[in-house]
């Protein structure tokens, strides 16, 4: 939604609303009644991992702009600290952002879920203006029946490649559009040692990649609490797609613990040993790029499915059940869904947006020089895959995934022994948390 059409919605709410509790009536001026003025009220705001958004940071990018759009709202920053300990200390959490993967833990297993569909019809909330697998993603986690927060942003989904390596070789670059069989193509053409020095195709966090998987399988059943590694054949096949980049002779020297993504992250970044690198959690920034000779390209495509590109993994902004301010913090997390706020970030290069609006996408980076010249269109696909499932275990059988890729690259076990092992491993981690869930 522009705006102009927030701003219009906002006040008419207001309007019917007698002023938030003001209790004062609008004086009658035509078609441009007079604001109503709105009684000051502090938001806290709660973030879980506070080295991604660091107090000064967070302020600069969510805080402020908030503050400076409704000067009646004062952001209060919670970052880090177990939410439990915090709510027995008597603090308020008014609004928790998270990923849509820490969102369960965090969220609804301290009961702070709340159902935002009220606000949404009182200040005539757009959604359409939203990546609609986002959104779809938010109905899901709320069982399908209406929301708790709103997609502000989201990771990027692109191969970051190292120029210099392709150019050391003389192999043309990663092109957008590339299917798995070509990068694959291009993985094996740069996995070799030169002068003594091993350089690796493709890195990659494996985990991440099942969890945001192209073809949409679901990791764990929400219905029946259960792993599908075992009852799905397509994870065969998604596992053996990456498999064969790791059995590519060059990785002989690799250690099972050195393919888990902090390790391939590091080959890229610092070790500058790996030619690409598939993301999928995060911009990588200027620290870690350094002085890369580096650009991107879209992430790889199966042949059958050209136009769709992985899940989305967005992080959400939730009004909580505690807050008594709800309409208030509606208001402020509608306001960072805005074109009007997302513009200002995107050309700044802070995030991926989780709006639909393919044209404001495309003005990612161009404040940020270290983004000049670079292929930004490639962070997002034009499509992203529906999503597969939702669900507190999703991250249980993210870990076991990982397990699975070295099960079979080191230990040598089939596709099938590893998937069902892993399954068995998956339903016996949720079969005790759901027990000790039980317990009075």
């Amino acid at each position: 939604m522009a705006s102009k059409q927030l701003a219009g919605a906002l006040l008419g709410a207001a309007l019917l609303l007698s002023g938030c509790g003001t209790g004062k009536e609008a004086p009658a001026a035509g078609n441009d009644p007079a604001p109503i003025p709105k009684d000051p009220v502090d938001l806290s705001v709660y973030f879980p991992f506070p080295a991604d958004w660091p107090e000064e940071e967070f302020m600069k990018t969510f805080g402020q702009p908030i503050m400076s759009k409704f000067p009646h709202i004062k952001i209060n920053y919670l970052a880090g600290g177990k939410i439990p300990e915090l709510l027995a200390a008597g603090q308020t959490i008014d609004i928790l952002f998270a990923s849509i993967g820490a969102s369960p833990t965090h969220l609804i297993e301290n009961k702070l879920e709340y159902d935002i569909t009220p606000q949404l019809k009182t200040f005539q909330y757009n959604l359409g203006q939203l990546e609609p697998t986002m959104v779809d993603i938010a109905k899901q986690l709320a069982g399908g029946k209406g929301m708790y927060g709103l997609p502000v942003y989201t990771p990027p989904s692109a191969i970051y490649y190292n120029k210099d390596i392709f150019d050391k070789f003389g192999v043309p670059y990663p092109k957008d559009g590339m299917t798995w069989d070509q990068l694959y193509d291009l993985g094996k053409t740069l996995t070799r040692t030169d002068a003594g020095a091993a350089y690796y195709g493709l890195g990659s966090s494996h985990g991440h990649l099942a969890m945001m998987n192209q073809l949409s399988i679901p990791l764990v059943l929400t219905d029946s609490k259960k792993s599908t590694f075992d009852t799905d054949p397509r994870w065969n096949a998604f596992a053996d797609n990456l498999i064969r980049f790791y059995k590519l002779p060059g990785f002989a020297g690799i250690q099972s613990k050195q393919i888990s993504e902090p390790h391939e992250r590091n080959r890229f970044f610092k070790d500058r040993t790996v030619a690409m690198f598939l993301a999928l959690t995060a911009l990588h920034t200027p620290q870690e790029l350094g002085n890369l000779n580096w650009d991107l390209a879209s992430f790889p495509v199966f042949k059958d499915k050209p136009d769709v590109g992985p899940q989305a993994y967005p992080t959400y902004f939730f009004v909580t059940s505690m807050s008594p301010h709800k309409d208030q913090a509606f208001e402020a997390i509608a306001y960072l869904t805005s074109e009007e706020y997302q513009a200002a970030r995107l050309k700044e290069g802070k995030f991926l947006t989780a709006s639909s609006n393919k044209s404001l996408r495309q003005t990612f980076g161009q404040n940020n020089p270290v983004y000049a010249g670079k292929n930004v269109k490639a962070f997002q696909p034009d499509k992203y895959a529906p999503a597969g499932s939702v669900n507190k275990y999703n991250g249980n059988a993210i870990g076991e995934f990982n397990t699975v890729i070295k099960d079979i690259v080191f230990d040598n076990k089939d596709v099938n022994t590893a998937l069902r092992e892993a399954a068995e491993r998956v339903n016996k981690q949720i079969q005790a948390i759901e027990a000790a869930t039980a317990k009075p």
